[in-house]
């Protein structure tokens, strides 16, 4: 690593790609941060995606910027901060999915990307790539429902290996099948989470979910806190929520665990949270939204 630092121009200017691995709340600030810095040549990959690439796009396109904007559906690295300064990763992981906005740049991400990441999978476009991502259903949900188990444990917990009991199974597919309706609506492939991770991992997802992640899952979460509710729920679940109401069509149980999120942390999710109208796609027909996943905007 040639450089550390705390100033972006420092560690942006000159630089051929630019990877983002900051939580999805801080994409809007970092957004406007990049405008004065980045040039037309650069790419810029944002892992995890959570629909950054929106964000991105949408503050460039504002400020008469270009650029070249990728996003992933999850981190590559399995890991954790262990303390202030330190971090433990613990694994690569496999077939992570990458997707470009516009959508006919994808090509040429990729080709960059790959140099890193060489058994990344493509998709058409980056609303896929905030759809697809499984811990959006996985971690909320549990985390919720488990919530009484995490506070009584004082940090003796492991979501991975404790927390995804039948019956909260029955509650993350009612959660995927809403997501694959809207999948449908928008004309997308219709895969369920379970159907992503057995690409990614090429494992059954009994197999990879109950053997792989039982022995090799991250401990925790430890409290209420957790980014599986201050991250996933605002940037997850409430987007999916609100591309279901653009669509019209119902999200009853991802609204019900946006409502317990917000209970849990005394905050207004649905207020905070990433929405069509935050993202800049709220006006479009759905005819706009398909040209302008493929296009990107015209500045």
């Amino acid at each position: 690593m040639a450089k550390i630092s705390t100033n972006l121009k420092d560690v942006v200017e000159g630089t051929a790609h630019i990877m983002v691995s900051i939580q999805a709340l801080g994409h809007e600030e970092l957004a406007n941060m990049l405008t004065p810095l980045i040039r037309p040549e650069q790419y810029l990959f944002i892992m995890p995606g959570n629909a950054g690439s929106f964000v991105f796009a949408k503050e460039f396109r504002d400020k008469g910027v270009k650029a070249t904007i990728a996003e992933t559906i999850t981190f590559p690295y399995g890991c954790r901060k262990t303390s202030e300064k330190s971090v433990n990763i613990s694994r690569l992981l496999a077939g992570n999915m990458l997707a470009a906005l516009p959508s006919k740049n994808l090509e040429n991400s990729l080709k960059v990307f790959r140099k890193f990441y060489p058994d990344v999978l493509k998709l058409d476009n980056v609303l896929e790539a905030a759809l697809y991502n499984p811990n959006i259903i996985l971690h909320p949900a549990a985390t919720i429902l488990n919530m009484a188990r995490i506070e009584y444990a004082k940090g003796d917990f492991g979501l991975y290996q404790e927390g995804f009991s039948p019956s909260v199974m029955k509650v993350l597919d009612a959660l995927d099948r809403e997501i694959m309706q809207i999948c449908e609506k928008l004309g997308m492939r219709v895969l369920s989470y379970k159907e992503i991770m057995e690409m990614r991992y090429k494992k059954s997802f009994d197999e990879h979910f109950y053997g792989v992640m039982r022995e090799k899952g991250s401990k925790g979460p430890f409290d209420v806190q957790t980014r599986y509710i201050t991250e996933d729920v605002p940037t997850g679940m409430v987007l999916v929520s609100s591309i279901g109401r653009w669509l019209n069509l119902p999200t009853p149980t991802f609204d019900a665990f946006i409502q317990l999120g917000g209970l849990m942390n005394d905050t207004d999710y649905w207020g905070n949270g990433l929405t069509v109208d935050k993202i800049g796609i709220a006006n479009m027909a759905l005819d706009e939204l398909k040209y302008f996943l493929q296009e990107g905007y015209s500045i």
